[in-house]
């Protein structure tokens, strides 16, 4: 006899206010954890798009040509993995969605996008920290770090008008 389970769905939306809320418990219970208990968050790295390509493309570079490029201490051994995993992933996610094409654009916006995007991961890397990371050393009141979370909240604004700007012409 199969046994028929019930079906269960999850509603993983959060309000604004709980979000918030969220957010705040989370970053106070971290800091005392760091504060009164003295823990430390691992040396290495969360979830980059920046440094772990670089990390996977300077382990790569050392293994095949001897060269002693720069690799964060946690992958010096290993190679970081996570954008490979990006881009199998997504690829099979466009796959079962039906979403995967191969799209031509406008030159213009193609050459745009890239000289754009070339600015940015140059000037992530020449900071050398993502935005997670860069918030993490501004709450610790380094006027550097604060002056990069500005300017990276200066772009994320002007990028989502610019999108919207985009639409709107549509």
């Amino acid at each position: 006899m199969k046994m028929k389970l019930p079906k269960i769905s999850y509603n993983f939306k959060l309000s604004a206010n709980l979000a918030l809320i969220t957010g705040l418990m989370m970053g106070i219970l971290a800091a005392a954890a760091q504060g009164f208990f003295e823990v430390q968050p691992p040396v290495g790295q969360g979830v980059c798009a920046i440094t772990h390509p670089s990390n996977l493309v300077n382990w790569l570079v050392n293994n095949i040509f001897g060269t002693e490029f720069t690799i964060h201490g946690i992958f010096v051994a290993v190679p970081v993995l996570t954008p490979v995993g990006w881009i199998i992933g997504s690829f099979i996610a466009a796959l079962k969605n039906k979403e995967f094409q191969i799209r031509r654009g406008p030159v213009r916006e193609n050459l745009l996008a890239f000289i754009f995007g070339f600015l940015i991961v140059n000037l992530a890397l020449l900071w050398g920290s993502c935005p997670i990371r860069t918030a993490v050393l501004a709450s610790y009141g380094w006027v550097f770090a604060i002056i990069i979370l500005a300017t990276i909240v200066i772009g994320v604004i002007l990028a989502c008008e610019y999108i919207k700007w985009k639409v709107r012409r549509m």
